[in-house]
């Protein structure tokens, strides 16, 4: 049975580059959910009846939406891609974070980047394994 090197100096620098991206999309799709929600309740207060002006914000309202979605489906496949092919955990628990991933969106994105004291524990259980 040939098992394969963890190189643990890769497997950080991979979490930290989700942890930024997730950082980055959070910013954005609360950003996003803001300004659409503030702006939806500032015409219906004030009544607007300029079909232009809905209109622009409609497009622009599905325009955003569409670019935001395609940058959450690519953090999205990210993390599910670094959760089967690099992280060192078992086949169960692989299932587990996929579906916690698709279920609970954003959410279940932070809940699964490992922080310093669970990624230690992983790379110190691979290495005991391996040896």
């Amino acid at each position: 049975m040939v098992q394969k090197k963890l190189d643990t100096q890769k497997l950080r620098q991979g979490l930290k580059r989700i942890r930024i991206s997730l950082i980055v999309l959070t910013i954005v799709e609360f950003l996003y959910f803001t300004t659409i929600f503030s702006k939806g309740i500032l015409w219906v207060e004030n009544n607007s009846q300029d079909a232009g002006e809905i209109t622009i914000w409609i497009l622009s309202f599905i325009a955003s939406g569409f670019i935001i979605w395609i940058f959450h489906l690519t953090v999205l496949s990210t993390i599910i891609w670094y959760n089967w092919k690099k992280m060192p955990i078992n086949r169960k628990k692989k299932k587990d974070n996929t579906l916690m991933v698709f279920f609970l969106g954003i959410i279940g994105m932070w809940l699964w980047v490992p922080d310093k004291k669970e990624l230690r524990e992983l790379v110190q259980e691979k290495t005991h394994n391996i040896v």
